[in-house]
């Protein structure tokens, strides 16, 4: 799936981490389909046709084709993914309690070069966005921020969601400067 720019239209990137969540209730898998903050706003925009690429990494293996598919069946384009050998996709489990409230597991087993990709050349008035642990995570953080800076750069829409997420609460003495630095991007 390659998405052809016309004059005049922006393209939209979003960035992010990827898992295949495995949705539990009862102690019994309900369903499974891939997600993350990044992958789940650029599969919107997709649907909305608009034109989207995500930025990310995933295994080559049936879980990362299971991702790979979703995201082109969603009118995705995943030019600019890092399909890697050496590890595995990510997954995570949700345990859905009474009110459907999730608890979540996640497995994760990167090979040693993460996000081993040649990022798009941003025009102004691109739209870009990244967010969630991904954007704090040391293995990708550099590689991403270099990205961040040429958006800015060229003047192009630049948009963080943090995303924090509860589970990693005891960690937000480190992690805070991170973001902090993200919002002022």
């Amino acid at each position: 799936w390659v998405i052809q720019k016309s004059l005049n239209m922006r393209y939209i990137y979003t960035i992010g981490e990827t898992v295949l969540d495995i949705l539990f209730k009862n102690n019994m898998p309900v369903t499974a389909k891939a997600g993350g903050a990044c992958l789940n706003s650029a599969v919107t925009l997709g649907r909305l046709k608009l034109p989207v690429h995500f930025l990310g990494e995933y295994g080559m293996d049936e879980v990362g084709n299971i991702i790979d598919s979703f995201l082109k069946a969603n009118s995705v384009s995943t030019q600019y993914v890092y399909r890697y050998y050496g590890g595995k996709s990510s997954l995570a489990l949700a345990f859905l309690n009474e009110n459907n409230d999730a608890s979540y597991d996640f497995y994760k087993i990167y090979p040693e070069k993460r996000l081993d990709v040649k990022f798009p050349a941003i025009q102004q008035d691109d739209i870009v966005l990244f967010g969630s642990i991904y954007a704090i995570t040391l293995e990708v953080r550099q590689k991403l921020l270099e990205f961040i800076h040429q958006a800015n750069r060229k003047k192009a829409i630049v948009i963080y969601d943090p995303n924090f997420r509860k589970q990693h609460l005891h960690e937000l003495h480190k992690l805070k400067p991170l973001i902090l630095e993200n919002l002022s991007y």
